[in-house]
Parts: C-alpha cells; sequence; structure tokens
C-alpha cells in the first residue's frame, strides 16, 4: 500500500517548506535513545546512562515509575530501578524518547490545542493504546512500548503546525474552542492560510505528523500509525496500531461518561478481534487513574 506522504504533490509541499523553514531537530538525547533501538546488545545499562545525562528527564521517568498507576509498594529512587522493578526496558526507551522528542516545539498554552491540554490527551491516549493493546489476541498484540509511544506521540503533527505558524496556530486553536465537538481533522479543512502555512493546512497534522516522524528517522511503523490514524478504512501492515489510536481518539471524548458496547465502532473491533465490553471494561481502569495521568501530563507541559 502506497502511503500518501510519498506521493510526488506532498513530496513537493515538503521540499517547499524545507526550503523556507527549518525542521526541528530531534534532540540529541533522543537520538541516543533511538540509537538503542537498532542495538540488539543495548540493556538496562545502556538506556539508563543516556536517560541519566538529563536530570529532568530521569526525574519523569522516576515519577512514572512511582505514581499510583503502576501500583509499585515500594520506593523508586533511579532509573535502574525504575526499568527493574515497574515499567520494564521497552517501556521506558518508548516512554523516554517521546519525552525528549517532545521538547522540540514552543506553542501557547491555552485552549484546547494548547500545551497543557495537548498533553492531556497525549497521555490519556498512551495509556489508553497500551492498555487495550494489551487485551488484544497475542498474535496481534504490538509490544507495549510502541502502543505508548504511538498514543503519545500521533498528533505531533498538531506541535508542529503550532511552532512553525503561530498565527494559523492561533485561529486553528480558536476554532477548536469554538468547535469542541469537531475533530481537528475536519477544522483543519475550514482555516485559511497564506503561503507554506496553507501548503501545511491542506497537508493534514495526521501527513505533517508522519513527516516529522520521517525525518527524525523514528520507527516506520509509528510514522504509518500517525498518518492514517484518522483513516477509517485502513489496512496494512500497521493496521492494528492504526486502529488502537482510532479506538483510542474515539473513547478519550467520551472518558467523562464512557460509550456503551454497541456505540464502540465495529470497524476498529473487527480489524482488533476484540469485545466491545473488553474495551469498555478496559476503558473504566483507565478513567480511575484519570486524575494521575492528568497529573502526570501537567508535568510534560511544564518542561516541554
Amino acid at each position: 500500500m502506497t502511503s500518501v506522504i510519498e506521493s510526488d504533490p506532498v513530496s513537493a509541499v515538503e521540499k517547499r517548506i524545507e526550503q523556507v523553514y527549518e525542521l526541528p531537530p530531534m534532540p540529541e538525547l533522543g537520538r541516543r535513545i533511538l540509537a538503542l533501538q537498532s542495538d540488539s546488545n543495548a540493556g538496562v545499562q545502556q538506556l539508563a546512562k543516556i536517560v541519566q545525562l538529563d536530570p529532568s528527564l530521569a526525574a519523569q521517568v522516576i515519577r512514572y515509575a512511582s505514581s499510583s498507576y503502576y501500583g509499585y509498594a515500594g520506593r523508586i529512587t533511579n532509573i535502574q530501578e525504575a526499568i527493574a522493578r515497574v515499567l520494564g526496558y521497552d517501556m521506558v526507551l518508548n516512554l523516554s524518547l517521546g519525552l525528549a522528542a517532545g521538547r522540540s516545539f514552543r506553542i501557547p498554552d491555552d485552549g484546547p490545542l494548547g500545551l497543557t491540554r495537548f498533553w492531556e490527551h497525549a497521555v490519556c491516549s498512551a495509556v489508553l493504546v497500551q492498555k487495550l493493546g494489551a487485551i488484544l489476541p497475542h498474535a496481534i498484540r504490538p509490544s507495549a512500548g510502541l502502543c505508548y509511544l504511538c498514543g503519545l506521540l500521533h498528533d505531533f503533527g498538531i506541535l508542529l503546525l503550532g511552532h512553525l505558524f503561530p498565527p494559523e496556530f492561533k485561529l486553528l486553536n480558536n476554532m477548536a474552542r469554538a468547535n469542541p465537538d469537531q475533530p481537528v481533522s475536519e477544522l483543519e479543512c475550514r482555516l485559511l492560510g497564506m503561503g507554506q502555512a496553507r501548503d501545511m493546512l491542506a497537508m493534514g497534522h495526521a501527513r505533517v505528523g508522519a513527516w516529522l516522524m520521517q525525518a527524525w528517522k523514528m520507527p516506520e511503523e509509528l510514522r504509518i500509525a500517525l498518518l492514517e490514524h484518522h483513516n477509517a478504512d485502513y489496512l496494512g501492515a500497521n493496521e492494528v496500531l492504526v486502529h488502537l489510536l482510532q479506538l483510542a481518539d474515539y473513547i478519550y471524548p467520551h472518558m467523562a461518561e464512557l460509550p456503551t458496547a454497541a456505540e464502540i465502532p465495529g470497524h476498529n473491533l473487527s480489524v482488533l478481534r476484540v469485545s466491545p465490553e473488553r474495551v469498555i471494561e478496559t476503558a473504566a481502569k483507565v478513567l480511575e487513574s484519570r486524575e494521575e495521568l492528568v497529573s502526570l501530563s501537567k508535568l510534560l507541559a511544564q518542561t516541554s
């Protein structure tokens, strides 16, 4: 299946934008963490050594491991303990990669697309995708860390739009505030811009986010997940991650009052091979920890 981001019109837009604007680079710490993914000999010591280079990042990981959400009764004092006793290597690697990547952007804090609300959505989505992924049949179940990373970064295209085009982002943020029930992907189609901003808005945040993942040499399955996460008809090698994201995006706005089993999108259930009752049960457990997750998300917003 050919990805739309590789089509000639989109590639031409990317090249024009790159000539005028500089994409934010992946932070050096993020590049080091990313390199561990392709190193079969890497382990807990190597990951802990890299994370400890940044005291703020290390503190965030330890706070995650110490949170009541993960239910560890002991006291976590260092990264090695966070990995070995609570989160695991895969989870800490992907969590650290996502947190490091988020530092590349500067956007306003107010509004439904502002930094605080963005990270709240990102963290809750990450946990939803991770927990929903865990109830899938073993044959199609992605790794917990990859699920978390996809959920955490799936709307990064919005951050890039805000980083490169503040005036248009402000308008989009205002439109999202005035139309809380309308998806951002639909609002983007109604927003007019000038020059390169118009081209970027026409691409949409899903394609923009996938383009950034490609530029940063992030895992291919992550790029596809971002690219297709609004495509309800997507079927392909990464369809499980795509439909997990879609399911999380459907549930998140209904967290205050979860939908009934009959309301869960059937096309997602078909791909994921899971019952709607299991989905509701899993979402309810995440909802019980909503306050803790929001607290963690505020920490990310403050350090981004």
